[in-house]
């Protein structure tokens, strides 16, 4: 019984401190090094040069950029509890977006949600050394 109860603990525990430290694990440059769309593989599309970042900054602020579409800046916010991204871009509400992420070592993961064509949509990006 008390190896249950620790164990569950531990797993908890786990969880909480890594849904608390998204924000931190954010922060950084990330390369664009995949786009799906419905199922298919658009990265050629959305990200022709294959030169799209995104940079979290320690101040809740954003900047992106590359080609076909420039530079973009705001402010993003983090769900802990639902391990999710909301952008809030410079652009207008018609920019903004809203994702569930999740990080697997190096590689940043986004799948949309909120609205059926952004449910169609994952990036995912590497971190830049």
């Amino acid at each position: 019984m008390k190896f249950f109860l620790l164990l569950t603990f531990l797993v908890f525990f786990s969880s909480v401190t890594q849904s608390q430290n998204l924000e931190e694990r954010l922060t950084g440059k990330w390369k664009m090094s995949k786009v799906v769309q419905g199922g298919q593989d658009v990265t050629e599309k959305h990200n022709p040069k294959g030169n799209r970042y995104f940079i979290f900054k320690r101040d809740g602020t954003f900047e992106s950029g590359g080609d076909p579409y420039g530079i973009n800046t705001g402010r993003f916010f983090v769900n802990n509890l639902q391990q999710s991204l909301f952008i809030d871009s410079n652009v207008g509400p018609d920019d903004d977006s809203m994702w569930y992420v999740s990080i697997e070592g190096e590689k940043l993961i986004w799948k949309g949600f909120g609205t059926e064509w952004a449910e169609g949509f994952e990036l995912i990006h590497v971190r830049d050394q």
